[in-house]
This record gives structure tokens, sequence and C-alpha cells, in this order.
């Protein structure tokens, strides 16, 4: 019988909230710089932003705790050919070497945005970049937790006869789309890329980071797919949820952003301005 270490499941479920709370408190011990503000955030916003992804996080929980665990029987009923064509391929895959490789770029990622904070540029935007970057960890993680635990796909690995079954019997088995790793490092990635294209506008060091930006997630997708953790399928949807995320979070957040419709009047008429 397959027994899950309560404490231990429960850890893994809120660890997120963990990091989003030491966040938070970093934000408490923030002075506060007199330098050009690039972004207005505000504690409202934020608490609406967590909040919300942790409404999204507790649901997943509760609809994945209410479906019956995966038995001996349901494994041996998997079919290989029921998996879309596009997908197939990576049912062979299986490496724990490329799973730990991936869990390498989950957890670094973490500290790459903290590197905004060593110009003093970032630093007169400290608050408004740590409050972002909840708001990012947050979002993605509820987006990301709620559509694997509702959707319950089996991973890659389940159809795979050359894999243990006690690894196939876990909860984590059937929690394939969409990537979670992907998502995670796309977020943050973009997000590092995206602010510091906005406090160096003019830098010619933004395209070398935002080459790195894209090709990190690609480079965590691969080492997924080659663990046999997850479809491509998953992985394009982590990667796209992911970068969206970490892309516009900033972009919300920009003062200099200028709004798209427009009001204009020209010899007396009225008319609409779409800025791009």
């Amino acid at each position: 019988m397959n027994v899950i270490n309560p404490i231990v499941y429960s850890t893994a479920n809120i660890r997120w909230l963990i990091h989003s709370f030491l966040l938070c408190l970093l934000l408490l011990q923030v002075t506060k710089a007199n330098g050009q503000k690039l972004y207005k955030a505000s504690w409202k916003q934020s608490a609406a932003v967590i909040g919300g992804s942790s409404l999204l996080f507790g649901s997943g929980i509760i609809v994945e705790e209410s479906k019956e665990p995966f038995t001996v029987d349901d494994i041996a009923l998997l079919d290989k050919n029921s998996v879309f064509r596009f997908d197939r391929n990576a049912i062979n895959n299986f490496s724990l070497s490329a799973k730990r490789n991936s869990d390498h770029f989950k957890n670094g990622i973490w500290a790459v945005p903290f590197t905004l904070l060593l110009s003093k540029q970032g630093r007169d935007n400290t608050k408004e970049i740590l409050m972002m970057y909840a708001e990012v960890v947050s979002l993605n993680a509820g987006l990301t937790q709620i559509t694997k635990r509702s959707l319950g796909r089996n991973r890659p690995f389940t159809y795979n006869a050359n894999v243990n079954l006690d690894i196939k019997l876990e909860a984590d088995a059937r929690r394939s789309f969409f990537s979670g790793h992907v998502s995670h490092v796309a977020g943050l990635s973009y997000f590092t890329a995206a602010v510091f294209s906005d406090l160096y506008p003019d830098s010619n060091f933004k395209y070398l980071v935002w080459a790195g930006a894209i090709t990190t997630p690609a480079i965590t997708g691969y080492l997924r797919a080659k663990a046999g953790s997850h479809f491509p399928t998953d992985l394009i949807m982590g990667y796209g949820v992911g970068a969206l995320v970490g892309y516009f979070i900033p972009k919300f957040h920009t003062i200099t952003q200028k709004k798209n419709i427009n009001i204009s009047s020209n010899d007396g008429k009225l008319g609409l301005v779409y800025n791009f």
C-alpha cells in the first residue's frame, strides 16, 4: 500500500505560500527609496493577487483529494495508444538524473530576480520589484496547481512498462498537465528580463538577458521530457502560462504605460486612437 506522510504532503502543498510570506516579511525591512519609480504597486493589489492565487491552489487540493487514488488495476488498464499521437514518444522516456537536473533549474531560478536589486536603478524600485516577484510566484503556482490537480493527467512514465510500480502509484504521477517546473522557470525568467528591460531600456545586454530568459525554461522542459515526467503539450502550456505571467505582471504595474485607447479631436471631429 502506498502511504503518503501527511506532514510531508502538507509541507509540499504550501511551500509556495511560505516563500511568498517570506517575501512579504522582507518588504517590511525595505527603506523608502528616493530615486525614479518605474512601477506602481500597492499592498492591496498584491494581497488580491496572492489571495486569489491561494484560493486557486486550495481549490486544486480539495478537488484532487475528492478523487479516488490511483490503483494497480488503473495502471494495468492504461493504453499508450489512447495518448495523443504528438505526445506518444514521451512514454519511453525515464531518467532520474534528468529529473534531478530539472530540479536544479527550478530551485536556482528563485535567486535570479534578486540580481535586479544589485544596481541603484533596481534598489530605487526594491519594494515594487519584490511585490511583483511575489505576485508572479503566487499567481503562476495557483494557475499551475488548480490545473494539475483538477485534470489529473497521467505522467508519461505511468505508461512505461520499465518504470517501478511504486513510482506510478504516487499521487504526483497524476499531475502531468501542465509542467510546474517549466511554468515556474519561465515565469521568473521572463519577469527578470522584462524588469531588466524597463530598468535599462538602452542596454545592449538586454538582448542577452532575453536570450537567457527564453532558453532557460526550454532547457528545463527538455529535461522534464527526458525524465518522463511530461508530455510535449504539458511543456508547451507550462511555458506559455509562465511566460505570460512573468511578462505581463511588470507591464500591469508600469507607471509610464500608455493607455491603449485614447479619444482625440481633429477639426471638431472625435475619434479613437489605439496605441501599439
